[in-house]
C-alpha cells in the first residue's frame, strides 16, 4: 500500500467522523436538519455518480456512513434497562441502519443515477482510408 492510498483512507475516515459529528449535531437541532443533511449527501452522491467523480462519491460515501453511524446512536438505550433480547434486537437494528446506510443506499442511488443517465451517442461511421489500388486509379493531375 503507497502513501497516497493510505492518505485518502484517512481522508475518507475523517469525512466520515466529521459527517458524524454534522449528523449528531443536526439531531439536536431536530429532524428537518438531519433529513436537510442527508438529502444534500445523497444529492452530492447521486451528482457524483452521474457525472462519474469517483473521488466525490468515495467522500458522499463516507459521509452516509458517517450520518448511518449517528442514526445508531440514537439507538442507545441505559445498560440498566436493556434486557438480554432487547439488547440482541437493539444490536440487529444497529447492523440494519448501517447495511442500509453503506450498502443498500448508495446502491439504489447508483441504480438511480444508471437510469436517469442518457444513452450513449452512437459512434458516426468512420471512412477506410483509401487502398493502394484504388488511389492508383485515381491518379490525380495535379
Amino acid at each position: 500500500m503507497n502513501f497516497k492510498s493510505v492518505a485518502w483512507v484517512l481522508a475518507l475516515l475523517v469525512a466520515g467522523l466529521a459527517f458524524f459529528l454534522a449528523a449528531t449535531v443536526a439531531w439536536i437541532a431536530g429532524l428537518a436538519w438531519v433529513l436537510a443533511l442527508l438529502g444534500a449527501v445523497w444529492g452530492v452522491f447521486l451528482l457524483a455518480q452521474l457525472k462519474r467523480w469517483v473521488p466525490l462519491r468515495d467522500v458522499a460515501w463516507a459521509a452516509n456512513v458517517g450520518i448511518g453511524i449517528s442514526v445508531i446512536r440514537w439507538f442507545d438505550l441505559p445498560a440498566g434497562s436493556v434486557s438480554g433480547l432487547a439488547r440482541l434486537a437493539l444490536f440487529g437494528a444497529g447492523a440494519m441502519c448501517l447495511v442500509f446506510f453503506a450498502l443498500i443506499g448508495p446502491g439504489l442511488l447508483g441504480w438511480i443515477a444508471e437510469r436517469l443517465r442518457p444513452p450513449p451517442e452512437p459512434e458516426l461511421p468512420v471512412e477506410q482510408p483509401a487502398s493502394p489500388e484504388r488511389l492508383r486509379r485515381w491518379d490525380p493531375k495535379d
